[in-house]
């Protein structure tokens, strides 16, 4: 979710407008926060649990957590402390807050923007820890946690071979690649669909939905996901993304949020 509404009172009938049933909600990355703080309400990963609390059955609420927040294991600097412990007292922040949105806030997935927060996306040393404990964390609640990634190929951060790369390090974590590689991974997108059955291409805002032709032809529906990037985004959109390439109305029921409800175990909503 991204924009300025008053989710407790605008969300809803957004979605109802626009067709939406369910909706994935994180927080807007350029006003991060952990915590919710006091001077402002409206954003933190308590304010995403506080509306997935209000509408249950229409919100997944996922938690946005910055890697870079847990302390070093060794010192990089001065040059002659290089390679030893790490002895300042900073907590792992990143680890506690990713236990706390999951276990005690009750969200439902994770969501990262290596663009936004300027690390790389198969960065073993600050990524892969993260990482590491979301798999336990599935682990220990029984469910799928999956994580939703900002991947349009934009930075050197989020490119689709980098994302392909941490997809192959954890087979057991589902990765939503929003964006699919938009124009910047013509090609590339394509070539490392197949291998990864848990890499699912997320076609939101993509706007250049010909560099993703291959991977559908290759892969089917069963690769592709697709939202609304709302309610900042124009909901419409996703109709003539799907236009570009998919001719068939079973296909468009998978990507519209059949293969999301069934990985996230939603039954079929029926119309009334």
């Amino acid at each position: 979710m991204k924009s300025t509404c008053v989710a407790e009172t605008d969300l809803i009938p957004w979605m109802d407008k626009n067709g939406i049933d369910i909706q994935m909600v994180f927080q807007v990355d350029e006003g991060f926060a952990h915590h919710t703080p006091e001077w402002n309400p409206y954003i933190g990963n308590d304010y995403v649990a506080k509306i997935q609390n209000l509408f249950p059955d229409r919100v997944i609420g996922l938690a946005t957590v910055n890697p870079w927040n847990d302390a070093p294991k060794t010192w990089n600097y001065p040059p002659e402390d290089a390679g030893k412990t790490f002895t300042l007292p900073v907590e792992n922040e990143s680890s506690r807050e990713l236990r706390r949105c999951i276990l005690e806030l009750g969200l439902q997935g994770l969501r990262m923007n290596p663009a936004v927060h300027n690390y790389e996306i198969n960065n073993k040393t600050v990524v892969y820890p993260m990482l590491d404990m979301l798999v336990e964390l599935q682990k220990e609640t029984g469910k799928v946690l999956p994580i939703v990634l900002h991947g349009a190929g934009d930075s050197g951060n989020t490119t689709a071979l980098q994302v392909a790369e941490v997809a192959k390090d954890y087979p057991e974590l589902i990765f939503i690649m929003v964006h699919s590689g938009f124009i910047w991974c013509y090609g590339t997108t394509g070539e490392i669909a197949p291998a990864y059955d848990n890499l699912l291409l997320d076609l939101t805002g993509n706007l250049g939905p010909y560099s993703v032709v291959e991977a559908y032809r290759q892969c089917g529906a069963g690769k592709f996901t697709i939202g609304t990037d709302g309610p900042l985004g124009i909901p419409q959109i996703k109709e003539k993304i799907l236009d570009v390439f998919v001719d068939n109305e079973e296909d468009r029921e998978l990507i519209l949020g059949g293969n999301i409800a069934r990985i996230l175990g939603i039954e079929k909503i029926e119309d009334e």
